[in-house]
């Protein structure tokens, strides 16, 4: 009987274990501090699919040098929209070059899912940056720029 209680203990738990490893959602966001136009931003990283379907929607604000990066696995269009996106911002698209390929600046949509803008590059990108509006300009990041986005990402 003992015996028998330690087997499904031990089978319980490595199924607690095998959960919380594999399937777990609520991960710590990971952060990379990276230079734009000799201005140090603080970017929050976007790698899985759940961190970029949600991106920085639902957050009532972001700091002045604070922002998300989009890392995508090939470079290519990249359509964005702002879907409960409660601030604005800008969107820069990066080759894998580094090369700042367009940017656009999205206000605040309160429309209906099929009335929202849809924002996207004009060439391939890689990466997506996005930052309070306006900043791109403020700082004078313009298309053609490099950013030094770490390879390893």
């Amino acid at each position: 009987m003992i015996k028998n209680i330690i087997i499904i203990l031990i089978f319980s738990l490595s199924l607690i274990i095998i959960f919380l490893k594999f399937f777990r959602t609520s991960r710590s966001p990971q952060f990379i501090d990276l230079p734009i136009s000799r201005h140090l931003f603080r970017l929050e990283l976007a790698k899985t699919i759940t961190q970029k379907a949600v991106g920085l929607s639902n957050r009532v604000a972001l700091c002045p040098n604070c922002g998300m990066l989009f890392v995508f696995p090939g470079e290519g269009i990249l359509p964005f929209w702002m879907k409960d996106t409660l601030i604005p911002l800008d969107l820069i698209w990066v080759n894998q070059r580094g090369i700042v390929v367009t940017i656009e600046t999205a206000p605040v949509e309160n429309k209906s899912l099929t009335q929202l803008t849809v924002y996207k590059n004009t060439l391939p990108a890689g990466y997506v940056i996005e930052l309070n509006a306006n900043t791109a300009k403020n700082i004078g990041l313009q298309v053609g720029d490099h950013i030094a986005v770490p390879s390893n990402l």
